[in-house]
């Protein structure tokens, strides 16, 4: 996996934009911190496909093609969480919000931790395994720094360290999903993709509802 140079250019990607992206979103503040944050999500989606193609790794983009949708409607589910739930809360940053709840940078921001479990375990001998430990770790320390980076926190249910334990579940099996449908469907019609990726939006927020109610 380490010699594998899809491995190495992911990886030198990732890690020059989130050495721009995290001192920016933890240096900034109310609107100049959303504003960095409309800028990054768009840049993320903009660089991905595109560095992949000039490297020559033509499943980069599309991969990012398959989550795409995925990632443009589970704000959905967050947007369930703050009007229905009560649990979570976004600070103002002073951009539009999805139902006048979730930030808009979301629909593009999910896709950024989707797409780096998704490569990175399909590297590796077992996919399924290793998108169940990328995820549980990458979410749980999202879940951890959402709150000192000022991008959302938990309100009236079980947490540690400050991040609630509900979510984490649910976004381990998004991940599963999400796998299984890429792996099952990349070379299927675009169409059966777009429909995978929307089932499992919807198998995500009722994940989370179920997760609400049995963990708290």
């Amino acid at each position: 996996m380490f010699r594998n140079a899809a491995f190495k250019d992911a990886l030198v990607f990732h890690t020059a934009f989130f050495v721009v992206a995290l001192p920016a979103a933890l240096l900034l503040k109310d609107q100049a911190l959303g504003t960095t944050l409309v800028v990054l999500a768009l840049g993320y989606n903009i660089a991905l496909p595109l560095a992949g193609l000039a490297r020559g790794h033509a499943r980069w983009p599309r991969l990012w093609l398959f989550l795409l949708p995925l990632s443009l409607t589970l704000p959905c589910a967050d947007w369930m969480l703050v009007e229905r739930m009560g649990t979570l809360m976004f600070p103002d940053h002073g951009v539009p919000r999805l139902g006048g709840a979730v930030p808009i940078y979301f629909m593009g921001m999910w896709i950024m931790l989707l797409w780096m479990v998704l490569w990175f375990a399909q590297l590796t001998r077992w996919p399924y395994l290793a998108t169940a430990l990328f995820a549980f770790a990458g979410f749980v320390f999202w879940e951890w720094a959402a709150r000192p980076m000022a991008l959302w926190h938990a309100v009236g249910v079980a947490q540690i360290a400050g991040f609630a334990l509900y979510p984490v579940i649910p976004e381990v099996l998004l991940c599963l999903g999400a796998v299984y449908f890429w792996r099952l469907l990349q070379n299927k019609p675009r169409h059966h993709q777009v429909l995978a990726a929307l089932s499992l939006t919807v198998f995500y927020t009722g994940a989370l509802a179920l997760a609400l109610l049995w963990i708290g």
